[in-house]
């Protein structure tokens, strides 16, 4: 893809490849932490949670790629064509050389980092009975960058282990305030926000709101607060790093749209982060034209729209410019 922005908004139909290309970017850009793919799983709720009995989570790792299924000699490659210090090779291994004393049968998907002048193998997931499931990694952890810069919001809550680990990153700070203004825009009399140790998430995160003599549960506000409350934790957390929002409007009323634009703008600018988000709605399309002109620098985003073709899957390049136009004469861009 060319002309990619500091602010890159993805359109497009269902099955269009919106959301497998924010994966594969992710993956890219998160190429030094080896967990990038299970947060992928994760997000796409392919896990089986661990339990009393079986403490160990369980990851649908053979079917990460759609339609792929890992096979020995074949690999799986994500790659910048800019950078080649940026990419990433799944490839199916067989350790039986290198690693005599593993069980007879035993196969392992290997995760390869392709980096300047290497390329052994760094890491690799277990796989269980030839069915594609994993429950262990192995490799040396120290080598990897497992805090990361790089975050991915999709449509459902955040859990509260992720949002604890977020806050406690920010809170005291000034991007503790960067989070209350992007709340402010759906709860003008937001005053201050705690995390209190409760079971759940929604009783979790504990607001004060100007006129409230008692703190007031983030998820009693509604799945919008919950949803700009998760956009602006992470983005805050992105700093030199890339956030990743699928369907970055989902929850919000069409009048809060340019207001949070205009913050993720302002917040990644600031923060030198880059951000890939999608979306299916015309309202949070023209909301990104009119938050980008406010700035006076429509050059900070753009607008790619994806469509199959003969198969394949292409794109549409949209610059600030072409955005206007397309917006003041109502052209279809989804």
């Amino acid at each position: 893809m060319e002309g990619l922005t500091q602010i890159n908004l993805l359109v497009g139909a269902n099955n269009s490849g919106k959301s497998s290309l924010l994966e594969a970017i992710y993956l890219l850009v998160a190429h030094e932490n080896p967990m990038a793919v299970l947060d992928v799983l994760e997000n796409r709720g392919e896990f089986i949670e661990a339990t009393m009995n079986d403490p160990g989570e369980i990851y649908h790792i053979a079917e990460i790629f759609r339609g792929y299924q890992f096979q020995k000699d074949h690999k799986v490659v994500i790659a910048s064509q800019k950078d080649k210090q940026m990419s990433l090779e799944y490839t199916y291994l067989d350790y039986e050389m290198s690693w005599p004393n593993k069980d007879e049968g035993e196969d392992i998907v290997g995760i390869r980092f392709r980096e300047p002048g290497k390329a052994d193998v760094v890491g690799s997931f277990d796989l269980e009975e030839e069915e594609g499931l994993t429950r262990s990694y192995s490799g040396d952890a120290f080598r990897f960058r497992m805090d990361t810069d790089d975050y991915f919001v999709t449509t459902e809550r955040l859990g509260l282990r992720k949002i604890t680990k977020l806050w406690n990153q920010v809170v005291l700070t000034p991007k503790e305030d960067i989070v209350l203004d992007t709340l402010r825009i759906l709860e003008p009399n937001l005053e201050r926000i705690a995390l209190l140790n409760q079971t759940t998430p929604a009783m979790s995160v504990q607001l004060k709101i100007k006129g409230n003599a008692r703190p007031v549960p983030l998820g009693s506000m509604g799945d919008g607060m919950y949803r700009i409350f998760a956009l602006a934790l992470s983005l805050v957390n992105c700093e030199n790093g890339a956030l990743f929002v699928d369907e970055i409007d989902t929850g919000l009323h069409y009048k809060a749209l340019v207001k949070m634009w205009r913050l993720v703008i302002e917040t990644a600018k600031r923060l030198n982060a880059q951000v890939f988000a999608t979306t299916h709605s015309w309202d949070c399309l023209v909301a990104f034209h009119k938050a980008l002109n406010k700035t006076e620098e429509t050059d900070l985003g753009s607008v790619f729209r994806l469509e199959r073709k003969n198969g394949q899957i292409d794109y549409v390049a949209y610059t600030g410019e072409e955005l206007a136009v397309a917006v003041k004469h109502d052209i279809e861009m989804r």
